[in-house]
């Protein structure tokens, strides 16, 4: 069944709103031609430069259009409740991973063990990011 999308009109044409985890797990599904823009530099706009890096998997400086959708449903699969993601907190509860695939599942125990969390507790990037240097190296 086709996703359901909600519009608003602004600069003299229609945009897609995005306004749930569902919303993002399906942008597979909304035509390209209804996207405001089909690539976004990696650096030199309000957005965390860390992040769009990650998602700029072929390492080109432009985050496009099939990077962005693999890292929605990528990130999205990963959470217990996909909303999670547009709530804009700057912490995760190891509880809100899906440890019901083995990538989330690590990801959950990774928090838990390496970081001492206990499900309830928040997890930083800062914290999870220096522990996977230290744990990588």
């Amino acid at each position: 069944m086709p996703h359901i999308w909600k519009f608003f009109r602004a600069g003299g044409f229609n945009q897609v709103v995005i306004s749930s985890g569902a919303d993002l797990q399906n942008l597979d599904q909304l035509d390209q031609k209804l996207w405001v823009a089909l690539a976004c530099p990696t650096t030199g706009v309000e957005f965390d430069k860390t992040t769009l890096a990650l998602i700029d998997t072929d390492k080109d400086g432009r985050v496009r259009a099939p990077e962005l959708i693999a890292a929605a449903k990528w990130a999205g699969g990963l959470m217990k409740n996909p909303d999670d993601l547009l709530k804009g907190n700057s912490t995760l509860r190891p509880a809100a991973i899906n440890d019901a695939t083995p990538e989330g599942k690590l990801i959950a125990n990774f928090a838990r063990q390496v970081l001492g969390k206990g499900d309830n507790d928040e997890v930083t990037f800062d914290e999870a990011a220096t522990a996977a240097q230290t744990f990588a190296a």
